[in-house]
């Protein structure tokens, strides 16, 4: 059996990855030849102090930093390869990002941000993953919803769905500048998961969050694993470790079993 069909097999192959950099005339690998595999429902944190390659890692698999040397296969196709289009699709339909700085739109209210990603491409809403299948309300969904709200019913209850199971459901009208800083990251991570991503890649998803908000969030990340989302998170809580299958430590830009 030919190498390409055994990686079809796996969700996530990244394969001898490295990026370098230049700084001061002196190149520095800040992700070196990291190999990892994932399947669907795998749940796998990533540790290490800051500056150690984590975030320059899940941007290479999410196709937003290109390698320097190495290669990323989601479901079987290489991201080094895709188009513009193709890749936006993909990160649109396959992959949810969970960034660690802020990137909801100013002038939408939490609800339309949180369904803008199912508005992007035609089959968006056809094509949702697990997470999007599955109950993710935990029980009835809000119908509180914007008067104003020019979006399909069914996207804005599936959207609601998720803010309620975030306990965010309240602000739906609201807009980011009147949220928090925990508050506007339970919004990403709703809209990371509009469309049922099949890998969702979250970096620092309890950073700004109190303890009973942390758990909310990790139970739901936790659960999407149980129902078959690959799930890769970056973080430094320790009490997020608790719910994922196995951690790995990023150092000096090696991945490695601690």
């Amino acid at each position: 059996m030919g190498v390409e069909q055994t990686e079809r097999k796996h969700l996530l192959v990244v394969d001898d990855l490295t990026r370098r950099f230049r700084r001061r005339g002196k190149d520095f690998d800040a992700v070196s030849h990291v190999d990892l595999v994932m399947d669907e429902g795998d749940f796998v944190a990533i540790v290490g102090r800051s500056g150690n390659g984590k975030s320059t890692l899940i941007s290479m698999i999410a196709g937003l930093i290109e390698p320097t040397s190495g290669t990323v296969r989601v479901d079987g196709e290489i991201v080094g390869r895709m188009d513009d289009r193709t890749l936006s699709r993909l990160r649109n339909q396959t992959i949810g990002f969970v960034m660690q700085s802020q990137t909801l739109l100013s002038n939408l209210t939490v609800l339309d941000n949180v369904v803008l990603p199912a508005t992007l491409f035609d089959d968006a809403a056809g094509a949702a993953g697990p997470a999007a299948q599955s109950d993710v309300s935990g029980g009835e969904a809000s119908d509180a919803m914007p008067e104003d709200a020019i979006t399909p019913d069914p996207l804005n209850e599936r959207a609601m769905a998720l803010l309620e199971r975030l306990g965010v459901a309240d602000l739906a009208g609201s807009y980011p500048k009147e949220l928090s800083g925990g508050e506007m990251r339970r919004v990403s991570i709703a809209r990371a998961l509009m469309n049922g991503p099949r890998l969702l890649i979250a970096d620092e998803p309890t950073g700004d969050l109190d303890q009973e908000s942390t758990e909310v969030v990790m139970n739901l990340l936790r659960g999407l694993a149980d129902e078959g989302t690959a799930v890769l998170m970056v973080t430094h809580d320790s009490e997020a470790l608790g719910y994922a299958d196995y951690a790995l430590r990023m150092d000096a830009g090696v991945l490695s079993r601690p």
